[in-house]
């Protein structure tokens, strides 16, 4: 199977936040929501509608699903499996650009609607301090190999994604010999009370002293914590100026 066209009913789930999942689609006929759990409550992100794409984290990951989508009308949907998604971005590149193009406006929106909903509980996100002074690093525990964190707001750290090219501000590549870690795994945010930790697409999880955080709200971290990015064991250490 590459490509088939399957139908949903008003309000049946696509799938659920959490969910394996090898299948993208694009949306032939009505209209999908997609929605984010966040502490038990249900956000929409994004209403897509006729010629709309998703899903596709999970074809090119092979990650478990990051968002539910139910159908807001009865819809028809072209369900295209990992070999049709490869196939179609090998005979047609702007279909490449255009899928990029999509996800960075994706993100910039999941960020604002994180933001306005933060704001709506009273506080104040870690990307809106002023950023704590030093410089931070992380070291590999098994042979002191370092990785410097760079001076900015917001760190993401995983693999370089061969496909749409995309690199994370740390790559964690050369000290993860088994490919534990994901492409997308964590970002560390750095703050005026401090420097925090938060999870994004990690499948094998990222433990701070033993304990696994949560992908919904940052953790903080001080100098000389333990860190485990999938089985990659590390010590973040910050060097604060006299």
């Amino acid at each position: 199977m590459t490509y088939s066209v399957v139908e949903f009913e008003t309000n049946e789930f696509i799938f659920k936040q959490g969910d394996p999942g090898d299948l993208m689609y694009l949306v032939q006929d009505g209209e999908v929501e997609v929605i984010q759990d966040l502490g038990g409550h249900e956000n929409q992100v994004a209403v897509l509608e006729r010629g709309d794409f998703f899903g596709e984290m999970a074809v090119l990951e092979d990650e478990p699903r990051t968002h539910s989508v139910r159908a807001l009308s009865d819809t028809k949907l072209i369900k295209i499996d990992r070999t049709g998604f490869q196939s179609m971005l090998t005979r047609n590149a702007e279909i490449a650009v255009r899928m990029i193009r999509k996800l960075g406006l994706r993100l910039m929106s999941a960020e604002d609607m994180l933001v306005r909903a933060w704001a709506a509980e009273g506080r104040t996100t870690v990307e809106a301090q002023m950023r704590v002074r030093g410089s931070a690093r992380l070291v590999l525990v098994a042979d002191g190999t370092e990785l410097a964190l760079p001076d900015q707001t917001e760190v993401k750290l995983g693999r370089v994604d061969p496909i749409n090219q995309i690199r994370p501000d740390v790559d964690l590549t050369k000290v993860d010999s088994q490919l534990t870690t994901s492409r997308r795994h964590a970002k560390i945010l750095r703050g005026n009370e401090g420097f925090f930790i938060q999870e994004e697409r990690a499948t094998n999880g990222t433990f701070v002293n033993g304990q696994r955080i949560s992908a919904e709200r940052p953790l903080e971290i001080r100098s000389g914590d333990d860190i485990m990015f999938g089985a990659v064991r590390m010590q973040f250490l910050l060097d604060t100026p006299d």
